[in-house]
């Protein structure tokens, strides 16, 4: 067909060559069907990152869900760690304001209380889904930034918790260890093999080693030491934040 056009345009004069052109080619048709490619073409483009933001939109959502799955896991440990402190140093107290009295001190109270200056305990975090979050960019993708610098803050308390937590053991096996460093702590500890399972045996065991803890200095400022390492209600506070975290990503992705 190109060669016919070429052949007829060789014949005509070059005055009349523009007019056999309009006539031929029908140029109205030529623009009209231009203009549907072009917008043909603008509008897959767009339809295409119409498509592509929808998609990260959604792989967010369920990053959000992962992320409120992990916050809620860690929000069990930091309580749980709040009222492991709340109970170590509420030990410690009643026993230190009944230390002149610890005759006076039920049995029950002894076998509850005492053990606990000398457990321990650990606790664990987890941050796999932030740092999934961050490693996909897509934390720079959320269109809420509030929400995304809530989620932040969220964990960066929990660490700040995980240290505190690092920091109440670390002092407190330290006067713990110089308790029981005292030469009549550790003569009295070759004493412990010689417990038996029955229940009398065990108070009356405890009764003297809680005798040792109110003569001694080191057991005095043990007492002393484990409820001013520091406030439990830190740990609460950062459930607060974790909770506050939680009910953003749930308005989110409603």
């Amino acid at each position: 067909m190109l060669a016919t056009l070429n052949n007829n345009l060789m014949k005509i004069k070059p005055s009349n060559k523009l007019k056999y052109l309009a006539t031929e080619y029908k140029l109205g048709d030529f623009f009209r069907n231009f203009i549907a490619v072009v917008l043909g073409i603008i509008l897959t483009f767009a339809g295409s990152d119409w498509i592509t933001e929808r998609n990260t939109q959604k792989e967010i959502k369920k990053s959000l869900q992962l992320v409120k799955s992990e916050l809620l896991l860690n929000r069990e440990e930091i309580e749980a760690m709040g009222n492991r402190v709340a109970l170590e140093q509420r030990a410690a107290n009643y026993l230190f304001e009944n230390k002149d009295n610890a005759s006076g001190i039920p049995k029950d109270s002894i076998n509850k209380y005492f053990p606990l200056l000398f457990q321990w305990s650990k606790f664990t975090f987890t941050n796999d889904a932030i740092e999934m979050l961050k490693a996909s960019a897509l934390i720079q993708k959320i269109q809420n930034k509030e929400l995304a610098l809530q989620i932040i803050k969220a964990y960066g308390a929990i660490k700040a918790a995980e240290t505190s937590f690092e920091t109440y053991s670390n002092i407190k096996d330290h006067v713990q260890n110089d308790f029981n460093d005292n030469p009549k702590v550790k003569s009295y500890a070759y004493n412990l093999t010689r417990l038996r399972e029955k229940t009398e045996d065990i108070v009356k065991d405890l009764g003297q080693q809680l005798h040792l803890l109110f003569i001694l200095p080191e057991g005095l400022q043990l007492l002393q030491a484990i409820p001013n390492i520091q406030k439990a209600r830190i740990y609460f506070a950062c459930v607060e934040e974790i909770d506050k975290t939680i009910e953003a990503i749930e308005k989110e992705c409603e």
